[in-house]
C-alpha cells in the first residue's frame, strides 16, 4: 500500500498566518527495553548497529568513573527476542566505544576504558578478540572514548580511527596486524585575543622555523571526532578543554581551524549527513551548539535544562532533528523548523542518567541507554521525512538555518539595548 499523497492531487498551501504543527501532531512512543539480569546495573555506555543486518544491535556496557570499574560487556541484541541478547562477551575492563565496520560488516571494533583498542569477528562468538593493541603497538594510556571506520581512499580500503584522553588520534590498520599511526597529537591551545588579520599576516611571513609555544602550551585530552563526510581527509575533534578543533590527516603537527564556545568538555561532536559544511557539539556546560565549518563562532546555541548533554545525534532521515540525552534522564528531539528554544519532544526517565542515543537507519526509531541497564525503543511520529530526496532534504535544512539565524541575531540586538 502507498499512502504517499498523489502528485496529480497535491494539498492546498496553509494559510501564511497558519501556526506551525501542534505538539499533538508529534509523539514518541515508548515500545520496550533492551535489558535482562545480566545488564541490570551497569551503565550502558555506546551503541552500534550492525551495517548489513539493520536488526542487530551491538551495546557496550561500561563504567564512566574510575572509583567504580569493573568488567565490562558487549551484548548483541535483535528485535526477534528483545528480553535476552542472541550473544554477550564480557571483558576485564569495561567497553566505552563500539563501531561495526561497513566494508566487513562482521567486524566490530571495541575500545576500552584501560585504552585498548580489539576487533572482534562477530560471525564467531567467542570473548577472544581477533586482533587487539597492546602496549608495545600503540594501546592508548587511557580510556577510549570513540571509534570510527574511515574509508579514506577507494584502494585503500577502511581504516579504524580511535581518540583518547591521553590526547591522540590514532589510525588503525587490520591488514597486518593492528598497526597504528597517530593521526594528531592534541595541544592545548588558548584563544587568541590579537585580532585575526595580525595572526594570518604573520603566518604569512612566517618562515618554518618559526616556534609556536606562545599559543600551544600542552596536551590535551581528546573526548570526541568526526570525520566529513565530503572530504575523509579532514576531521573535527572535541577536547576535554571545551574546545573543537578542525585536522587534517596531511597535517600532525598543527589545527587547520579551532572554534571556541563550549565552557565544559565535549561528550559528542557530529556533521550533518545532509549539509557537510555544519556540525554539532554537546557538552558538560549544558548545551548544544552548532558550527559552520568556516566560522569560528556558534550559529546557534540549544539549551532547554541545568543538565550536562551527554550525546546527540542528528537524524538520518530528516535534517533539521536533532536528537539528544542529557544526565537527567531527558531523551530531546529538537526542530530547527519548528524551534531552536525548545525540544518538540521531551521524554523524562525518571531516575536514570541517560549517556547515549541512536537513531534507527531503516524505521523512524529512536534508543537511548542509561545507567539502569536498559536501551529503551521509542518510536517517532510526526518527525520522520522516510520519503524526501537528499537535495530536499538539504533544502528544508538551509531553509530553517536562515529563518532561525535570522531570528537569532534579531533578539540577540534586542537584548544589547
Amino acid at each position: 500500500r502507498d499512502f504517499r499523497p498523489r502528485k496529480e492531487a497535491p494539498l492546498p498551501p496553509p494559510p501564511e498566518d497558519e501556526e506551525p504543527p501542534s505538539d499533538t501532531s508529534r509523539a514518541m512512543h515508548h515500545l520496550w527495553d533492551f535489558q535482562c539480569d545480566l545488564t541490570r546495573g551497569r551503565n550502558v555506555s555506546c551503541m552500534a548497529s550492525n551495517k548489513l543486518r539493520k536488526d542487530i544491535l551491538a551495546v557496550g556496557y561500561g563504567q564512566y568513573e574510575f572509583s567504580h570499574q569493573k568488567d565490562g560487556m558487549v551484548a548483541f541484541w535483535s528485535l526477534k527476542n528483545p528480553d535476552y541478547p542472541d550473544w554477550v562477551f564480557r571483558s576485564p575492563t569495561g567497553v566505552t566505544a563500539l563501531a561495526f565496520s561497513s566494508q566487513q560488516p562482521s567486524l566490530l571494533a571495541v575500545g576500552f576504558y584501560d585504552g585498548m583498542v580489539a576487533i572482534y569477528d562477530v560471525r564467531a562468538p567467542t570473548d577472544k578478540p581477533s586482533l587487539e593493541s597492546g602496549h608495545a603497538s600503540g594501546k592508548h594510556s587511557d580510556p577510549v572514548w570513540k571509534l570510527q571506520w574511515v574509508q579514506r581512499s577507494s584502494e585503500g580500503g577502511e581504516h579504524l580511527v580511535s581518540i583518547s584522553t591521553d590526547g591522540r588520534v590514532t589510525q588503525w590498520s587490520i591488514k597486518k596486524g593492528l598497526e597504528h599511526q597517530d593521526l594528531m597529537k592534541l595541544k592545548r591551545v588558548h584563544r587568541r585575543t590579537i585580532p585575526k588579520e595580525a595572526i594570518e599576516q604573520l603566518a604569512s611571513t612566517a618562515t618554518g622555523n618559526t616556534k609556536t609555544e606562545a599559543f600551544i602550551s600542552r596536551r590535551s585530552s581528546g573526548m570526541c571526532f568526526d570525520f566529513c563526510p565530503k572530504d575523509p581527509n579532514m576531521y573535527v575533534v572535541g577536547t576535554e578543554d571545551g574546545n573543537i578543533h578542525k585536522c587534517s590527516c596531511s597535517y600532525s603537527e598543527q589545527y587547520l581551524e579551532s572554534y571556541f564556545g563550549h565552557s565544559g568538555p565535549l561528550y559528542q561532536i557530529q556533521w550533518s549527513p545532509f549539509a557537510h559544511n555544519l556540525f554539532l557539539s554537546s557538552s558538560a556546560d549544558w548545551t548544544v551548539k552548532l558550527w559552520a565549518e568556516d566560522n569560528d563562532n556558534a550559529l546557534i546555541t540549544f539549551q532547554s535544562g541545568n543538565e550536562e548533554v551527554s550525546d546527540l545525534q542528528w537524524s538520518p532521515t530528516n535534517s533539521t532533528v536533532i536528537g539528544t540525552v542529557t544526565c537527567d534522564g531527558r531523551l530531546e528531539m529538537w526542530d530547527l523548523s519548528v524551534s531552536t528554544q525548545k525540544p518538540v519532544l521531551v521524554h523524562q526517565l525518571e531516575g536514570v542518567k541517560l549517556s547515549c542515543i541512536l537513531f534507527s537507519e531503516a524505521d523512524p526509531i529512536v534508543l537511548c541507554g542509561g545507567d539502569n541497564g536498559a536501551v529503551s525503543v521509542f518510536r517517532m511520529v510526526g518527525v520522520e521525512h522516510p520519503d524526501t530526496s537528499p537535495e530536499e532534504e538539504l533544502q528544508r535544512l538551509e531553509d530553517a538555518m536562515s529563518s532561525n539565524i535570522v531570528s537569532t541575531t534579531d533578539a540577540e540586538a534586542k537584548d544589547q539595548k
